[in-house]
């Protein structure tokens, strides 16, 4: 049943490991392609001991960008000599947000920039520019300091000599790179190079920090405010650092990662970023846009006191979803669910039991809910780990077919069987019997700190006024029907 309160994912872009645009992400999908791999050893440096038990790195596996962070600052008339500074957020976001523009037809085709505006779930924890920054204002001098203290005979000259030698192995740091390093001139950058002036921030909610970016622009759309939203999530760039504080916390797999696998130890950190363009889904079918799915509903919870600060709790995960299936849409109706799906253990059991309160025990001998997580082939990337999990779910959607997940053997403990999910483990047509009920999709991140969210998708079974989209075009066997008059 439509709603006014649909909203329509009209465009998308996409940058995860090992895919460089949209179709590559999704033919990695169904191809089943494992994008974690070792990290450069000019990335690990000297930050890797394997059996390192303090401050040093244990794994140095995850999903890196690698040579598909590509920006052209002279495209977006930027100066070059920001960039070597600059955080690589800023320039990949801007590129990204021109990308999905372009996927929704809105390159050359006007629409009302003064109600367009932009939020992306962004960390705010370290990166290149906060790093450079760090080291500039503070590194150095403590450095030059130590030295004073382990060699008093060094002279003015002599030190002045070994700052300018330190300055000059750093990034620069000048009025030329600071826009590069403030966190919410990313979103400012973006409205001002595509002339874009509705509301631009960002927000940081951990892992959850796209959905919440998402559920905001939505409610820019439902009160008028705009009448198009950018939303999404960013981290190009994973430091060593970020793998350092979650290597402390023993989070990280020294393997791979495998959610709800009898292997999961842990999960990997990856990059990414992705983007959509979001419509009203009555002003998108006005105007004739492509729609790729239809967002139903969404909704987010807090932990409330849980038995600590990062450890999940059942009663928020399951508020979040009950914040959406109160408005009349049936858990029943959904035959797939992108879990948030982390690869350790208490997380992924955590969400299987709370699944399994909102949607209920299996009543049939054969599950009829798939479940998955992209992040088994990408890696987790931490606040633009929902968008990736939407855009999989929007696509899968779109192209009628359930997405696979990498899996050996199912995680006996998570008693899987005792629910109406099944892990799906390979790429197949998503056969849906019923005619008075669209196809149904839901989307999970849970985020550090107790923040949570769930997203209902819908497919679209309107007239699509624009040429179908197929983004796979790759397959092993082909299917040739024929007819004729006997």
């Amino acid at each position: 049943m439509v709603s006014p309160t649909d909203i329509a994912i009209v465009g998308m872009s996409a940058l995860f490991p090992g895919c460089r645009d949209l179709s590559t992400y999704w033919q990695n999908i169904l191809n089943k392609v494992d994008n974690v791999h070792d990290a450069p050893d000019e990335w690990t440096g000297s930050y890797f001991e394997p059996n390192s038990s303090d401050d040093r790195l244990y794994t140095r596996k995850g999903g890196f960008l690698r040579e598909l962070a590509e920006f052209n600052p002279i495209e977006f008339g930027i100066m070059p000599n920001s960039l070597e500074a600059g955080d690589p957020d800023h320039f990949l976001s801007l590129k990204l947000a021109r990308d999905a523009l372009l996927d929704a037809g809105y390159s050359d085709r006007p629409f009302n920039r003064e109600k367009t505006g932009i939020i992306l779930g962004r960390g705010t924890y370290t990166n290149r520019g906060s790093v450079s920054g760090v080291q500039h204002g503070i590194v150095l001098d403590q450095t030059l300091d130590l030295l004073r203290q382990i060699i008093p005979a060094l002279d003015r000259d002599t030190l002045s000599n070994i700052r300018k030698e330190l300055e000059a192995s750093l990034p620069p740091f000048s009025a030329d790179s600071i826009s590069g390093m403030v966190p919410n001139l990313l979103t400012g950058r973006i409205a001002n190079r595509l002339d874009l002036m509705g509301p631009n921030y960002i927000i940081d909610a951990a892992c959850a920090s796209s959905l919440i970016a998402v559920e905001l622009a939505i409610e820019e759309l439902l009160n008028g405010r705009c009448d198009m939203m950018l939303a999404g999530g960013v981290q190009a760039a994973t430091p060593p650092q970020i793998f350092m504080m979650f290597c402390q916390l023993g989070a990280l797999s020294r393997s791979k990662i495998r959610p709800f696998d009898t292997s999961a130890d842990g999960t990997l950190l990856a990059e990414g970023l992705g983007m959509l363009v979001l419509k009203r889904l009555s002003d998108a079918e006005r105007d004739g846009d492509r729609i790729y799915a239809v967002i139903k509903g969404l909704g987010s919870s807090s932990d409330g006191k849980a038995v600590g600060l990062l450890a999940p709790r059942l009663e928020g995960q399951v508020l979040a979803l009950q914040r959406v299936y109160e408005n009349s849409i049936e858990p029943d109706t959904v035959e797939l669910v992108e879990a948030h799906g982390t690869g350790m253990p208490l997380g992924d059991k955590t969400e299987i039991q709370s699944l399994s309160q909102v949607f209920g025990q299996r009543k049939k001998q054969i599950p009829c809910c798939a479940l998955g997580t992209v992040k088994s082939a990408i890696g987790h990337c931490i606040p633009a780990a929902g968008i990736a999990s939407i855009i999989k779910t929007a696509l899968a959607l779109y192209h009628k077919i359930l997405p696979p997940t990498l899996l050996h053997r199912v995680n006996p403990a998570l008693e899987i069987e005792k629910t109406p999910f099944y892990i799906n483990t390979e790429a197949r047509p998503w056969i849906h019997g019923n005619s008075t009920v669209p196809r149904r999709a839901g989307v999970n991140a849970f985020g550090f700190g107790g923040i949570n969210a769930h997203a209902l998708l819908e497919e679209y079974t309107g007239l699509q006024k624009k040429e179908a989209k197929l983004l796979h075009k790759q397959w092993d066997t082909e299917l040739l029907i024929f007819s004729a008059d006997g």
